[in-house]
């Protein structure tokens, strides 16, 4: 399951360094023209200053008054003046080199990139120009090799500003994000409460975003609660209206087999409505109590079958709540524990764990089964001895509460009773409570 505030972080992330890249690849970009616009306005002041030499009378590009760095070779600072007739200038900077310079009428200019003498960079200005000798274009040009560093510096500074930003932007986006899923936290603990049985209803005084969806969990909750308990209901309400019949059934027949089946019946209700009045203690829903709940159902059994006078032990090591719905881990021990009263002599012992997973066994002192027939014993409906009192249902049902938990049942001979052991494992959270 995807986070919220991973999904927001990625979200929010993606943004800046989206919006941080526009800004840098256009700062640069302008920056660029900027220094650009300003180099070409010195270089046509330059360019000004070389026509003005080749019009005088000596007509000697070399006696403008220009900046000694165009005397100096390769400096990076150049002049080239191309006359109509073919006849080319270049100022000592060239030495023996030529510039690309394009022929323009007098009165046009342009700014251009080329290469210099040493294949560096380039920003080129020509301008044409008109003198009574004739037309002539003086080309004036500066290497920009330095302009470009300071941009590449420009731009890895900025990026690594950028980076910090986007780091800081992220970590107050975390804070505000935590302070504001802080307010949901009576939301948790109230779910927590709801599992535990404490509560029945989340809170209402909760942010504007989430009220619909507590609200309809509220609604959810007394919809379930309701349908559960009127199953309840119905199913007492129907096992206290066969006792009756019941009971006069046993009284008016004198048919030892009628009377075996009735007394069979009778035994199958008086055990449902043991088991919901143990269910009825807690709240639909509620998460299983091994503590409790395991002491209840044997407590249950002892008063349900008091003339058989069995010794009922337990060992539960498990925190105080399981992540298993109370009503189905009392079904399956329920199950167990009355198959066990049925055929243990003296003793039944109960053994609960959880690590996770939820470790259970359950044994008896009785005559156990035959190997060749465990394998049997999940089916519903078989009976292996059919004398004994039952309908062959309950390790059936233990079998299928289990799978439904994703877990497993197994059978085998008690090492330390010698009867029947019921072992069942079902995996759990690590954290019984964790949401």
């Amino acid at each position: 399951m995807r986070s919220l505030e991973n999904q927001l972080r990625l979200s929010l992330s993606t943004l800046l360094i989206a919006v941080l890249a526009a800004w840098l690849l256009g700062g640069e970009w302008a920056l660029r023209q900027i220094a650009e616009q300003f180099v070409a306005a010195r270089l046509a002041h330059d360019a000004r200053a070389v026509a003005a030499a080749v019009a005088s009378p000596a007509g000697d590009a070399e006696r403008a008054t220009l900046p000694p760095i165009y005397h100096q070779p390769f400096s990076g600072h150049y002049f080239q003046v191309q006359r109509a007739d073919g006849g080319v200038q270049r100022s000592r900077s060239l030495w023996d080199s030529s510039l690309e310079v394009p022929a323009l009428a007098p009165g046009d200019h342009q700014s251009t990139s080329g290469q210099g003498p040493r294949q560096q960079p380039l920003l080129l200005w020509c301008e044409g120009f008109s003198h009574e000798q004739g037309d002539f274009t003086v080309a004036i040009a500066e290497d920009m090799t330095p302009l470009n560093a300071a941009l590449t510096r420009f731009h890895l500074i900025g990026f690594a500003l950028s980076l910090a930003v986007v780091a800081l932007l992220l970590a107050v986006q975390r804070r505000l994000l935590r302070r504001a899923f802080r307010r949901l936290d009576p939301v948790r603990s109230q779910i927590q409460r709801i599992a535990l049985g404490a509560e029945g209803h989340l809170p209402e005084q909760v942010p504007q975003e989430v009220q619909p969806l507590v609200a309809a969990i509220n609604h959810l909750l007394d919809a379930w609660r309701e349908h559960l308990q009127r199953s309840r209901n119905s199913l007492g309400n129907l096992a206290h209206a066969l006792k009756g019949p019941l009971h006069w059934l046993l009284r008016e027949t004198d048919d030892e087999d009628r009377r075996a089946q009735l007394t069979r019946m009778s035994t199958l209700i008086e055990r449902e409505l043991t088991r919901a009045r143990v269910a009825g203690r807690g709240t639909p829903g509620q998460w299983f109590r091994p503590q409790a709940d395991v002491a209840d159902l044997l407590e249950a059994m002892t008063k349900l079958y008091p003339e058989r006078g069995l010794r009922m032990r337990q060992r539960v090591e498990a925190p105080e709540h399981l992540p298993f719905e109370r009503e189905d881990l009392l079904e399956l021990l329920g199950n167990l524990i009355e198959n066990a009263t049925k055929w243990a002599r003296e003793e039944i012992r109960v053994d609960l764990s959880y690590g996770p997973p939820l470790e259970l066994s359950v044994e008896d002192d009785g005559p156990g089964v035959d190997p060749s027939h465990l394998h049997d014993l999940p089916e519903r409906g078989l009976r292996l001895d059919e004398a004994a009192p039952g309908h062959g249902l309950g390790l059936g049902i233990v079998h299928d509460i289990a799978r439904l938990y994703g877990g497993s049942v197994e059978f085998d001979r008690s090492p330390s009773l010698g009867g029947l052991r019921v072992r069942v494992s079902c995996p759990g959270a690590a954290d019984p409570l964790a949401f």
